[in-house]
């Protein structure tokens, strides 16, 4: 939907654009006061750049989809963000994908500046720096971005993960916070049921979180890269839970 919007928008602009430009009258190449004029295909070219500007965006970037796994389990893309940002030859593709992501962002920060309430330039400025592995700069555009969203529950759950990745998977307050606020509007939402048992956990409770990994994993495909994460909790739980078991005086 994110996508979807951005292309919509775009594609307003493009409309503006078009109606700004002054028409060229049959067989006649200036206006009158002399100002240039612009022919049906030339206005139409000029009005296409800012969907084509957005397209290529999100091609650099990637889907701008909801994570369907944390982003300390997906290694492809911390491995690629930092090949990216350790390359030195400028014929690697890497680094030039690298390069122009930079570049679009660097766009849309001077769009925020003028209008600091462009929802879609904060999604977009998170999810890009959090591609090149900007951590800290994608915390703070989806801090910006979840408030100006009216607290939307897809950006809450968003906003944490990357808030727990910059904390080394810690879940502090406003993370457990965001975490609640996302699984109150979307009880069934894999990533919210995750880290909501991820909390349990570093909450000591054990048991409870077992609870929650275990109905998590039954509701997962197995070809499902949450699969695997949720697999490893239960049974770093179980293991947890038999120590604990173990220690107690008979």
């Amino acid at each position: 939907m994110i996508w979807l919007g951005l292309v919509i928008l775009a594609a307003f602009g493009g409309l503006a654009i078009y109606a700004s430009l002054p028409r060229r009258a049959a067989g006649v190449d200036k206006g009158p006061n002399g100002s240039r004029t612009f022919g049906p295909m030339a206005r139409i070219g000029f009005s296409t750049l800012p969907v084509i500007a957005a397209v290529i965006l999100y091609s650099a970037i990637g889907m701008p989809q909801i994570p369907s796994r944390p982003y300390s389990e997906r290694a492809g893309e911390r491995n690629l963000a930092a090949a990216a940002a350790a390359a030195t030859d400028m014929t690697d593709p890497d680094f030039q994908t690298d390069q122009q992501i930079r570049r679009l962002l660097s766009q849309i920060v001077l769009s925020l500046e003028a209008n600091p309430r462009n929802l879609q330039g904060w999604v977009v400025l998170a999810r890009g720096s959090l591609r090149l592995g900007d951590i800290e700069r994608a915390v703070a555009a989806f801090a910006r971005a979840y408030a100006l969203s009216g607290h939307n529950p897809l950006l809450a759950i968003e906003y944490a993960d990357t808030r727990i990745t910059a904390q080394q998977g810690q879940i502090d307050k406003v993370s457990r916070d965001l975490i609640l606020h996302a699984l109150g509007q979307m009880p069934n939402h894999q990533l919210s049921r995750y880290y909501y048992g991820m909390m349990l956990k570093q909450q000591d409770k054990y048991q409870q979180a077992l609870n929650v990994f275990t109905d998590l994993y039954r509701d997962i495909p197995k070809d499902d890269p949450l699969s695997g994460a949720t697999e490893a909790e239960i049974q770093l739980l179980n293991a947890e839970i038999a120590d604990a078991t173990q220690a107690e005086p008979n």
